[in-house]
């Protein structure tokens, strides 16, 4: 009798879209990677703005002391800045911080006094208030985007760890990560890091609302030596998220111990 020999071999069903199973773990790592640091970047903005992005660190590295003794005298709108004090300086820096990140609340309010003139000098105009609300409004947005990302985050974080699914090793988030970071240094080398922040700003603020100042024109830029203070604070900021990616990433590769059952002894009679 001739035996008839079934086929072993069983299909396996298609992956989602058509992709190959390691497709969808590149796709899947790709995307935890890149949401992870995106997160980790904008939880290092609140705690940098809690510290008001160490603005008295910059004060000193940068010498901004001198640059507002310079440039305060020839101010076309507000007098006499410069004979104020660093801690009057500190102090309206971090009003700022604290306006932009409560919807521009508050900015109408700061101000300044000089010796022999006992009234306040409001330290806005009205340009410098409208940008700065503008600012506002996009923190505002981030946020709204913040919260939506965690959502996203966190739905798929925990598909990793329901299907038990590897999570990206140290060296693929490098290599990810350092691809990402490489493009946007190549973009910068490029055209150059101030081209690419100015135009960045032509895109996200209203056409018709002032957002470039000059120290003559504006207490504002020139407390911040600006666009000086921004490398400071996005170098910062790049620091702190990495750090706190580095130790998400850590987190997820940390096997926990299962607990050990005890043993029971038993006693034979003698």
């Amino acid at each position: 009798m001739k035996q008839i020999q079934r086929s072993t071999q069983t299909s396996t069903p298609p992956s989602l879209l058509g992709l190959k199973p390691s497709w969808l773990q590149t796709l899947r790592s790709f995307f935890w990677v890149w949401l992870t640091f995106i997160l980790s970047l904008y939880v290092s903005w609140m705690l940098l703005a809690k510290a008001d992005f160490l603005y008295p660190l910059w004060y000193e590295v940068a010498n901004m002391e001198e640059h507002i003794e310079h440039y305060a005298p020839q101010n076309r709108f507000r007098p006499s800045f410069e004979q104020t004090d660093t801690a009057t300086r500190l102090e309206l820096f971090a009003g700022i911080v604290e306006a932009i990140h409560h919807h521009g609340e508050g900015l109408n309010r700061l101000s300044y006094s000089i010796p022999n003139r006992p009234a306040p000098i409001p330290l806005l105009h009205r340009q410098e208030i409208e940008h700065l609300t503008d600012v506002a409004n996009l923190l505002d947005f981030m946020k709204r985007t913040g919260w939506f990302l965690l959502l996203f985050w966190s739905l798929l974080t925990t598909y990793l760890l329901m299907s038990k699914s590897p999570f990206p090793t140290p060296r693929q988030a490098v290599w990810n990560l350092g691809a990402g970071l490489t493009l946007l240094a190549a973009v910068l080398a490029l055209f150059g890091p101030k081209a690419v922040f100015y135009q960045l700003h032509v895109w996200i603020f209203p056409a018709e609302h002032r957002w470039f100042f000059y120290y003559q024109d504006s207490l504002m830029s020139t407390m911040m030596k600006a666009p000086d203070l921004f490398a400071y604070i996005a170098a910062a900021l790049l620091a702190a998220g990495l750090f706190i990616f580095m130790l998400l990433l850590k987190l997820f590769h940390t096997k926990i111990p299962s607990a050990k059952p005890h043993s029971s002894m038993t006693h034979t009679p003698n």
